[in-house]
């Protein structure tokens, strides 16, 4: 009788043992599978950052090419104006006309990292300096669009109203000799000239924030 119950209480220590093991084994490998799922989808946010700040990179130099050629012609045309003691020529204030009508400005990939704050999945870069650089470089672009809505507030407030009074934009020509040579037409693209410069400094400080982000990228997703 006593064999009989130490056979029955090993048996249940068996039994249980086994659903024990199991049941551990199945959550030792339900860890293992969202740890890998949360791995593969942290590489898949790194590899759509490395994609954004190079499109942003490229973008970046673009804008920093043009907009540093329209200073460099505006500064031209400044070296020749009423300033040093010749008179504005209607050919070269129709140039700055040209040059201060076209804006454009930065417009940056940002999909993953909205995709990424909105869904709570920040927590998902393991690697704190890469999390940090992230926060930085996006929160950096909205010092980027604080300049550029600065710069269009000012054409929008004094360039454009000043153009539309001294030119005919659909013949391209000058209302009078005054117009262009007046003191309101020069301090007016003076000012559009030192805004775009702000413009210039403030994407120069991006790409070198996106080479910083592109750099931690590429140790962290190991390319070569």
């Amino acid at each position: 009788m006593i064999n009989k119950k130490k056979r029955s209480w090993t048996y249940y220590f068996l039994e249980l043992l086994v659903v024990f093991i199991g049941v551990t084994a199945g959550f030792l490998l339900n860890n293992w599978r969202e740890d890998n799922a949360e791995l593969r989808l942290e590489k898949k946010y790194l590899e759509s950052f490395y994609a954004d700040v190079k499109a942003d990179a490229f973008d970046l130099d673009s804008l920093i090419y043009r907009s540093q050629k329209k200073a460099d012609t505006m500064i031209g045309i400044l070296r020749k104006s009423a300033l040093i003691g010749e008179p504005l020529s209607e050919d070269l204030a129709k140039t700055l006309v040209k040059e201060m009508m076209y804006l454009e400005w930065f417009t940056p990939a940002n999909d993953t990292y909205e995709d990424i704050k909105n869904s709570g999945n920040l927590n998902l870069i393991s690697n704190y300096k890469l999390k940090e650089k992230i926060s930085s470089y996006y929160s950096f672009q909205n010092q980027v669009a604080s300049v550029e809505q600065y710069y269009i507030k000012h054409m929008d407030a004094y360039v454009f109203p000043v153009l539309y009074k001294t030119y005919h934009l659909l013949n391209h020509e000058f209302i009078s000799q005054d117009s262009y040579q007046s003191l309101e037409f020069t301090n007016m693209f003076l000012g559009a000239l030192a805004l775009l410069q702000q413009n210039i400094k403030i994407y120069n400080e991006a790409l070198e924030k996106n080479k910083e982000f592109k750099s931690e990228l590429v140790k962290a997703l190991e390319i070569e």
